[in-house]
């Protein structure tokens, strides 16, 4: 029990959203203004400023953004060594930068060098910035709104695409008509990577360098494509298939989602039943078990209720299918405990399975992922139809189907940037993937790298979403070399990845494989970084 406890720490630590950019500190003792002055912040060495932006970069008098701006500053500042800032993006519509630099600030700033400021910053309307967006007037409202799989799985249910629909179509309406402030049709991507130029001119630069993972690929790629002349070093990882990105067609994402499911049959036959619970006789017999989960859920949904967790409710089949596909985030870390939930599932206990469970949308995936793609336009009738054509993309492929339900309502659609995403670039990209990445397949960044002559794609020889999701002492020395002098990958590059995925319950599972061949720091700073990063993990699989 000791064991299986641990486990579920870990998932809810992976998966649980995380405030630590909304609390111990004060923003609001930090006046906005178009330069940054830095102050003391959280705990050493980390500083805080806030950088005013126009709300409408096009008619700057319309009013401004205060953005909430957090760094480790380099150790060399002052110095002849000193060479600027990073700025990091954690990914995530709406993804908080202060909290990306609070959990991997440390980790990440080793890896680019003593020379560079590490600087995070929380997009306009999200977060410690200001005006902040929300359309819920109430915590308690917020909560009580359904972003989960039965209300944006297509699948969840027979004939249940039209409430759904109509569902969105209220929020839609709700949404504009409570951004009185007019927030809304000034939070897109092409403004944010508007921004990140500002914040480098802040720092009396004219170039940028940057690292973004997830979402973060977007912002990384749309920058490159809107201000080609002014990067200087630019990496992206876990890359969106852009033009499906801003088409609202989310369908490509999903492509090498079956690669992970496959790897957990395969892997957790080879662990055995000690390593994994849900062990049976062949990979296949294996599939064969889970199929049958999802037929008994089907038929009859299971409870999910322990007085040691935090959330409880029951299992059906909505709710098994968006736990798997959220345990192939960090398979590295989950598929123990998926092993354990799907066992105590057969068994009558859902509530591990439940744990695993999270929202598919937010907020701010319905303003920025809706609100700045092509507008979708279609009825209930006409979301079945896109359903059923994406169907034989992947056996999860209803998930993302669910982005279209979800925009199927927005009603704030600016005329923004929308690509096309493509440049000859100031300096070539860095572009990372893994093999098998379940919601951004390694063909995005290949197909990225196509549009940017000259990008290098890095690929990491592991499972999860971005390669932060396994350690790999390879990828994270390309990575450093890239920042400190420039230098890319070999065309073809392979990095291994130091993990297992069904490790003994007596092992310290967060602890990898030794790689003789790499040196011991790299080895501790890429499990670090992998385990911090499960703390900001996505709040969706948006």
């Amino acid at each position: 029990m000791a064991f299986l406890a641990n486990s579920l720490t870990l998932v809810l630590l992976c998966l649980t959203p995380q405030v630590l950019g909304q609390t111990g500190f004060d923003w609001g003792s930090i006046p906005g203004s178009d330069n940054l002055t830095w102050v003391d912040c959280y705990s050493p060495p980390t500083q805080c400023s806030r950088l005013n932006a126009p709300m409408n970069y096009s008619n700057p008098s319309a009013g401004s953004f205060s953005l909430a701006l957090i760094r480790i500053p380099s150790t060399l500042s002052g110095t002849a060594n000193y060479r600027g800032p990073v700025i990091f993006n954690p990914g995530g519509q709406g993804g908080s930068g202060v909290e990306g630099i609070l959990e991997l600030g440390s980790q990440l700033a080793q890896v680019i060098g003593p020379e560079f400021d590490l600087v995070g910053f929380d997009p306009r309307g999200v977060a410690n910035s200001s005006p902040r967006f929300s359309f819920f007037k109430s915590d308690a409202e917020r909560a009580a709104f359904d972003f989960g799989p039965h209300a944006t799985d297509p699948t969840a249910a027979p004939n249940v695409l039209p409430s759904q629909w109509a569902n969105f179509q209220a929020l839609g309406r709700l949404a504009k008509d409570r951004d009185t402030a007019g927030v809304l049709a000034h939070v897109s991507t092409d403004n944010v990577a508007r921004d990140m130029l500002r914040i480098v001119e802040a720092h009396g630069g004219t170039k940028l360098r940057y690292w973004g993972i997830s979402y973060g690929s977007i912002l990384g790629a749309t920058f490159a494509a809107m201000f080609p002349e002014k990067v200087e070093r630019l990496i992206i990882d876990g890359v969106f298939d852009m033009e499906g990105y801003y088409a609202a067609d989310w369908s490509n994402e999903v492509i090498d989602t079956d690669k992970v499911l496959k790897a957990f049959f395969v892997e957790c036959h080879k662990a055995g039943p000690t390593a994994c619970a849900f062990y049976a006789s062949s990979p296949t017999a294996i599939a064969r078990n889970l199929d049958a989960l999802y037929q008994k859920v089907l038929t009859q949904p299971v409870p999910a209720y322990s007085p040691d967790l935090p959330k409880y409710g029951f299992v059906d089949h909505p709710t098994l299918k968006n736990a798997v596909m959220a345990a192939f985030y960090q398979p590295y870390s989950t598929f123990s405990t998926l092993a354990q939930g799907l066992a105590a599932l057969r068994d009558g206990d859902g509530s591990i399975i439940y744990q695993l469970s999270f929202p598919q949308g937010s907020e701010a995936v319905l303003a920025i992922a809706c609100g700045y793609a092509a507008k979708v336009t279609d009825d209930a009738a006409k979301l079945q139809k896109y359903t059923k054509s994406i169907e034989k993309v992947s056996s999860f492929s209803s998930i993302v189907a669910g982005i279209r339900v979800l925009c199927s309502g927005w009603q704030v659609h600016p005329d923004n940037f929308k690509g096309p995403i493509k440049g000859v670039t100031s300096f070539p990209l860095l572009i990372i993937g893994n093999t098998a990445d379940p919601v951004t397949p390694l063909a995005g960044a290949k197909k990225t790298a196509k549009q940017f002559p000259g990008s290098v794609v890095l690929t990491q020889d592991g499972l999860g979403h971005t390669s932060f999701a396994s350690p790999s002492p390879c990828t994270i020395a390309h990575v450093q070399a890239y920042f400190q002098n420039g230098t890319l990958p070999a065309v073809d590059t392979v990095c291994p990845v130091a993990a297992t995925l069904f490790p003994l319950p007596s092992n310290n599972s967060t602890q990898p494989r030794r790689d003789v061949r790499q040196e011991m720091k790299w080895d501790e700073i890429a499990v670090d970084l992998r385990d911090a990063y499960g703390r900001v993990a996505r709040r969706g699989f948006y």
